[in-house]
């Protein structure tokens, strides 16, 4: 049995340029994969959330998140565990993010949906499919661009293939 899909009505970008916004989500991409957690912490506000939940726990109205930082101070102290005390296999990741679409606006900010998926490959192994899923993340307009307020990774599976090292 195939499974229904329930679109997001797509909005107007309102007063953000759409070109803008997808170079924000391909530098989220390449600063992760590139292992610049310093370069990523920069694309969030201060006041920024972020979570990766299954979603199978966001179709039960479940708050249980895989990864949950309610700031972006809490984003850098993740990342410099992750540097500076974590151990795990070297790994080298590509992210794809597509899709990317509008379905709300208010004052300065629009709320995006957008499809990703993360390729992992370990040392010796070929690459896998560790993650796929969708976005929906609050970009807003600061001074100097823009930047994510809250960014929520909802992945498909209700298990990743492997550790969530560092956010998807």
């Amino acid at each position: 049995m195939r499974a229904t899909v329930t679109l997001r009505r797509r909005v107007p970008w309102g007063d953000i340029d759409a070109s803008t916004v997808r170079d924000l989500y391909d530098d989220h991409a390449a600063l992760l994969d590139a292992g610049d957690f310093d370069g990523w912490l920069e694309l969030f506000t201060e006041d920024a959330t972020y979570s990766a939940i299954a979603r199978e726990n966001v179709e039960r109205g479940l708050d249980l998140a895989t990864m949950r930082c309610d700031s972006r101070a809490m984003l850098a102290d993740r990342l410099d565990a992750v540097v500076n005390t974590q151990f795990f296999a070297r790994r080298m990741t590509r992210r794809f993010v597509g899709a990317i679409r509008p379905v709300a606006t208010a004052q300065d900010s629009v709320t995006i949906a957008a499809s990703f998926v993360v390729i992992e490959a370990l040392v010796d192994e070929p690459p896998f499919v560790a993650a796929s899923g969708a976005y929906d993340d609050e970009v807003v307009r600061v001074a100097d661009g823009l930047r994510f307020r809250r960014k929520t990774a909802v992945y498909d599976s209700p298990l990743l293939t492997t550790s969530l090292i560092v956010p998807l």
